[in-house]
Formats: C-alpha cells, structure tokens, sequence
C-alpha cells in the first residue's frame, strides 16, 4: 500500500506552471505554443504543456559546451589601474 503523504509527481502544467518550469513568462510559454515549438494539451479553454514535452523542448535548446567561439564577445574596455 503506498503511503497517503507521498507527492504525486504531474505530468500537465498550466501555461503558469510551465512557464516556471522552463524560466519564461506565462506569455512567452503562450507564444512557443502558438509557434508551434511547445504542443498544447487542451480540454474545453484550459490549456496544459505535458512535461514531456518541456523536456523535449529543453534537449531541442540545448547547446553543446564548446571552446567558447560561438559565445558573443563582450565589447573590449579599457583597463584603469
């Protein structure tokens, strides 16, 4: 028998939750949505992100550590000793 005080570990965020998830807004989770990068799960108007999907989104991001090449270099400052 499992034990009542366990968590139950979701799979469907809200729009808010899954904005907290992958460090966006409500409104840029929105827009992945209708962009087509982020698969909606929907039922009536309420609008869910399946973490499957988050992750999935999050591998597709995700960039390889290089020698530091491809970073933007920052704008050279004079140095005053």
């Amino acid at each position: 028998m499992s034990n009542v005080s366990e968590p139950i570990s979701k799979r469907l965020y809200s729009v808010k939750e899954a904005g907290k998830y992958l460090g966006r807004s409500a409104w840029a989770i929105r827009h992945l949505i209708w962009e087509g990068e982020l698969p909606q799960v929907r039922q009536g108007r309420r609008v869910m992100v399946d973490v499957v999907d988050m992750d999935r989104f999050i591998e597709k991001h995700k960039m390889e550590v290089g020698d530091g090449h491809d970073l933007p270099q920052e704008a050279e400052r004079p140095c005053i000793a």
